[in-house]
């Protein structure tokens, strides 16, 4: 009968129960003639038993489970140590309040362990093993111990992802977690994001070993259903001697290390040992990170022009202008450093959007306007493409500084083709106004050319590591590359310049535009200007035709 009770009216009952035999107790205590063991021994102990009990098997719990959410704070011990205090009191005394004071501390023991110990909090649900949480609270918990573990993480976790679809993915992630629990059954495991999985040890462990079995393993499709799946692993290991300030730093010390081995042409066998070195990469980017917002903040993003010059005639018809971040400590600081932390946190629209209004600026000035400067190539950043109100944006900024629109061509790269839908719109919109596309870094990626044709560009740029790589090692795909393009009407910058042979070599191929170190490198606005104006060849006039001036942002 007691079982198929709710348990408010298990509450009501045992409360009553207990009030009623404190009460006895209270009016019923020792009478003269009787001994003390008589009266202990007439005292209904049943209330003592069935609290007595579960406040052991709680202690149990938090004192043998040692991971979160196993032993979380310090207040549920103390509530525990209080609740057996108060039981044991009450026996002992025979008092009611006692009882009633234990059975409160009980509830809030069980609050605490199904509540702020709840399982499901942390535990990641896919791979049924702990979560990100759980691993910050390990960590902050045991602070002051050593520890050894091995990050393990998906080669282009989100490429992968999209390739095989979510839910496929998802299915793998729960294979994994389930090896990796069968495989290293004693050590304490954690899921913490894009497919990266951590295991974790505060006692020396072969990282060695279990880095060898992971590779082993992952050399071997996961089978879901019917379907196989192939994914490549990195691995690297970490243990405390690394002296990391914070759980954050651990995280983002991992992430540069498996960042690298995504970058690999080759992935490694090899694990990738997370040290000192790797904090410090960790304390200059977030250097990097504070310039980057303090130069938004205060609109100092900087802009430095590098030229472009006619392929055939060696006049200079634009520049491409490359955004720069001064900090008195790091000082000129390059896009490769700044552009990936701005497109991380969200602020590459304002970048972006500085930059371009910097030029307009730059190029409404009257001795501007005398010079031999053609267009402007305004390179956007995927993530900037997304923005809907891209296109009135930067027809706003263009109007105000009454800067020609045929002078601005917008610059973007391969990876904004892939997400071609979302550019629809606004290309509509820009080209309405008179701005027109150029393709860059054409060869470092995976356009083709029914890609390329979908936007209506009027050059393409090829990428520097694309030109060297012919110079390094001549063959006939960049030369068929040029004349392809020529042929679908499009006109060519080749990038990456260095040498007078290099250039003679592009212009014999029919290159129609140049651009590199052999002619200068990038500089300030006011030097691009000196520069302009003692160079060679370059006459001043009001106005000029369309020709071609690449500004790049990104």
């Amino acid at each position: 009968m007691y079982v198929q009770m709710s348990v408010l009216g298990r509450v009501y009952i045992f409360l009553r129960v207990n009030f009623q035999v404190g009460t006895y107790c209270v009016h019923n205590g020792p009478r003269k003639g009787e001994g003390i063991l008589f009266w202990m021994m007439e005292y209904p102990y049943e209330i003592a038993a069935m609290i007595l009990p579960v406040q052991v098997l709680l202690a149990g719990f938090y004192f043998h489970r040692k991971y979160p959410p196993l032993r979380q704070s310090r207040i549920f011990a103390s509530v525990i140590a209080a609740n057996l205090c108060l039981t044991l009191a009450g026996v002992l005394l025979h008092s009611v309040v006692l009882h009633v004071f234990s059975y409160l501390f009980l509830l809030v023991s069980l609050g605490l362990y199904f509540g702020a110990q709840n399982p499901e909090r942390f535990m990641e649900q896919r791979t049924g093993i702990f979560n990100r949480q759980a691993f910050e609270r390990v960590m902050r918990e045991n602070k002051s111990r050593r520890f050894w573990l091995v990050s393990c993480c998906i080669h282009s976790y989100g490429e992968v992802r999209e390739l095989y679809g979510a839910a496929q993915m998802d299915r793998c992630l729960g294979l994994i977690g389930v090896w990796l629990q069968q495989t290293f059954p004693k050590e304490p495991m954690f899921y913490l994001s894009n497919g990266r999985f951590v295991i974790l040890s505060f006692s020396p462990f072969d990282q060695a070993g279990v880095v060898a079995a992971v590779y082993r393993r992952f050399q071997e499709s996961w089978q879901i259903d019917a379907a196989e799946m192939f994914v490549g692993i990195g691995c690297a290991v970490m243990d405390s001697s690394v002296c990391a300030e914070s759980v954050d730093d651990i995280f983002d010390a991992l992430e540069i290390a498996h960042r690298q081995q995504d970058q690999a042409v080759v992935p490694s066998q090899t694990p990738i040992r997370v040290d000192g070195q790797y904090f410090d990469g960790l304390r200059h980017e977030r250097a990097v990170k504070r310039a980057l917002k303090r130069a938004i903040a205060k609109d100092d993003v900087r802009v430095f022009f590098q030229p472009i010059v006619d392929a055939h005639t060696q006049k200079i018809v634009g520049a491409e202008a490359l955004a720069r971040i001064y900090d008195e400590k790091l000082g000129y600081i390059a896009p490769s450093e700044f552009i990936p932390l701005a497109e991380k946190t969200g602020s590459i629209t304002e970048l972006g959007m500085q930059v371009f209004r910097k030029v307009c600026a730059f190029m409404s000035e009257p001795r501007i306007r005398m010079l031999q400067l053609d267009w402007v190539n305004i390179n956007l950043s995927p993530i900037q493409c997304m923005n809907p109100h891209l296109a009135e944006d930067f027809i706003s900024i263009q109007q105000k500084y009454q800067v020609p629109a045929h002078k601005l061509h917008l610059e973007i790269t391969e990876e904004s083709i892939i997400n071609l839908n979302t550019l629809q719109n606004q290309i509509a919109r820009m080209r309405e106004a008179g701005f027109s596309f150029v393709l860059d870094d054409y060869g470092s990626g995976y356009s083709n050319l029914m890609m390329v044709r979908q936007i209506p560009f009027i050059n393409i740029k090829l990428d520097m590591g694309f030109v060297r790589a012919h110079f390094s090692q001549p063959n006939t795909l960049l030369p068929d590359t040029i004349r392809a393009f020529l042929k679908l009407g499009f006109s060519i910058t080749a990038e990456g310049v260095e040498s007078e042979a290099m250039a003679l070599a592009l212009d014999r191929m029919d290159t129609t535009y140049l651009q590199g170190f052999h002619y200068a490198r990038p500089m300030p606005m006011e030097d691009f200007y000196q520069y302009m104006r003692s160079h060679a060849g370059q006459e001043t006039r009001e106005e000029v035709p369309d020709c071609d001036l690449a500004v790049e942002s990104v």
